[in-house]
């Protein structure tokens, strides 16, 4: 297990065509690709519902860390 007080830090523009952001741990990262969250998630509008449905793709992966998932939509 790897801890660290150093916070990962990415700096991002968003523009007009910016539709979300996923803020997710590792837990989600280490089973999925970006462009498939990305896939995963485009048809549905709930960003809560969006999370829950990354958190259970994870799981259904059998992801062996801890699952956080926020997603933000864009309007």
């Amino acid at each position: 297990m790897h801890l660290s007080s150093e916070p990962a830090v990415v700096e991002e523009t968003i523009d007009d065509e910016t539709e979300l952001l996923i803020l997710a741990s590792d837990g989600l990262w280490k089973v999925m690709e970006n462009q498939e969250a990305v896939d995963s998630i485009k048809d549905i509008k709930d960003p809560q519902s969006a999370a829950k449905h990354l958190t259970e793709a994870a799981l259904a992966r059998k992801s062996s860390d801890d699952i956080s998932c926020i997603v933000v939509k864009f309007q």
